[in-house]
């Protein structure tokens, strides 16, 4: 047992301070993103902390300043790999400005509202939520406690939080006029079992598309929103197969198990005897066993307009609610022609 009484205890930033032959203030700027401090004397502090062993308690410092640095994630469906891609964005956005994510995932058992009243109970900077929508009163609570709120891709009857959105209207009208373009007269919409705000929006969409061209859109009710759920629907609509069917899907995820079943369970051809537009170009979709025609959700700017939104709320926290909206491009494939 040593019996340096520095080894016997945490190091503390005085100690840093000493050994780099900086002030204290030099060792938080050190710390802090952003903050102003030449490379040398940055380099000088983490040589020295790495030295003693110390580490910044980010918690105790939140609690000091009442607030902490982390922001949390509040998300569902991760199997999907484009929640996935819009996590792993979110968390490089907020790690780039100085927020650490808390990721909290959602699901039947454990849903969207009792895990913002959770983390009400922490100093967190603010909460992001890719999930179901938390209720109208746990947003109000949330405002009432002063943590910012933001909803990635969702609705809410109230205007007590920010809100970021892809334009899910312009994406199905986009998927609409790209199958008539292709010939496609027989128009068709893949509606999951479980609905979103999103989802409806791109049928919506779609529809006004088809509207436009004086087409009709036959409703398929499809099953989940995933691989396997996709295949499942294409053992069910491969019954009423018509000429010139121009098929949209309003995720990729079930719009690839779709095209897999499509092509190895019953043999046709796609874009030859039936045309696939998925939503969300994954990377999977470019894949070469896919090449799916889709609708582009640019999840880098997702992330930066969500995280503008709550960094904005946590400097202005009376301004008034916003709702940001990020474009959406068609991506032209193989399974249109």
């Amino acid at each position: 047992m040593t019996n340096d009484p520095q080894m016997q205890r945490r190091a503390t930033s005085y100690d840093v301070a000493r050994q780099a032959g900086v002030s204290r203030s030099a060792v938080s700027r050190a710390f802090t993103p952003g903050a102003s401090i030449s490379k040398a004397t940055r380099a000088k502090v983490i040589r020295a902390a790495d030295a003693l062993g110390y580490r910044v308690n980010h918690l105790a410092k939140g609690l000091s300043n009442r607030r902490s640095d982390l922001v949390g994630l509040i998300v569902a469906d991760l199997d999907n790999p484009f929640r996935a891609a819009q996590i792993d964005s979110l968390a490089r956005e907020l790690v780039a400005n100085g927020y650490r994510p808390l990721l909290f995932p959602s699901d039947e058992n454990f849903s969207t509202a009792e895990i913002v009243h959770l983390l009400l109970h922490y100093s967190l900077s603010g909460v992001v939520v890719t999930s179901d929508a938390p209720p109208t009163e746990i947003c109000a609570e949330c405002v009432r406690n002063g943590t910012p709120l933001v909803l990635v891709n969702k609705e809410v009857d109230n205007a007590f939080v920010d809100r970021v959105s892809v334009d899910n209207l312009r994406g199905g009208r986009l998927a609409a006029e790209a199958l008539i373009d292709a010939g496609c007269k027989d128009l068709v919409a893949l509606r999951p079992s479980r609905r979103s705000y999103s989802i409806e929006s791109r049928i919506r969409g779609f529809r006004d598309g088809a509207d436009d061209a004086g087409l009709e859109v036959t409703m398929f009710d499809g099953d989940l929103q995933t691989y396997e759920g996709g295949q499942s629907t294409a053992a069910r609509f491969i019954e009423r197969r018509r000429r010139n069917t121009g098929v949209f899907c309003p995720t990729d995820y079930m719009a690839l198990g779709f095209l897999d079943a499509l092509v190895t369970e019953y043999a046709l051809t796609v874009p030859k005897d039936l045309q696939l537009i998925g939503y969300d170009d994954i990377p999977q979709s470019g894949w070469s066993f896919a090449r799916l025609t889709t609708i582009s959700q640019p999840v880098d700017q997702l992330a930066s307009a969500a995280v503008s939104l709550l960094i904005d709320r946590i400097n202005n926290p009376d301004a008034d609610a916003r709702v940001e909206v990020v474009p959406v491009e068609l991506v032209q494939r193989d399974t249109t022609s």
